[in-house]
């Protein structure tokens, strides 16, 4: 018996035309942008003059019922009419950082999951690489902190352990 359910990814400016899972009951959702404007990586102007479409790009989303979900996509290109050379820009989706293979949705379910468990554990429970999670992780949150952006500090904590590790 064959049941279909329906389920709000929670992402804009797409349209789905397939989804299919592999043999492990990953999901494998084929998307198209709807998206009719770029903006022109060299200028910052919108266009909407459609050049052609990008390679097909693999991006993880949120597990669907416990499984992997994929999102696979061929971004749209659009020509600048606003530059002397008429540069190529590559449409950027609003959930989405630029050249990450993750969305944002599945970036923060990442972080989240990092609260009382380490890297290594994450790896293992989300199938993806030690490096790749500290990249989700510089990408949020930077090397240096500017302390001027606190007024008070209202509680710190400190890790005896790591610490005396250093001795």
């Amino acid at each position: 018996m064959n049941s279909t359910i329906s389920i709000d990814l929670g992402l804009s400016d797409i349209e789905i035309k397939e989804v299919k899972t592999d043999k492990y009951g990953n999901y494998h959702i084929n998307i198209c942008s709807t998206l009719t404007v770029g903006e022109c990586h060299v200028c910052g102007k919108e266009t909407t003059k459609f050049h052609a479409y990008d390679r097909e790009i693999e991006i993880r989303h949120l597990p669907i019922l416990g499984k992997e979900c994929y999102l696979h996509i061929k971004l749209p290109r659009y020509e600048c009419e606003h530059c002397k050379k008429n540069p190529k820009t590559t449409a950027q989706l609003p959930w989405r950082r630029y050249n990450s293979a993750y969305t944002k949705a599945f970036e923060e379910h990442i972080l989240n999951a990092l609260t009382n468990n380490t890297m290594s554990d994450v790896s293992r429970k989300e199938g993806i690489s030690e490096g790749r999670i500290k990249r989700i992780l510089e990408s949020h949150y930077p090397d240096k902190i500017d302390w001027g952006n606190f007024e008070t500090l209202g509680q710190i904590g400190i890790d005896e352990i790591a610490l005396k590790k250093r001795a």
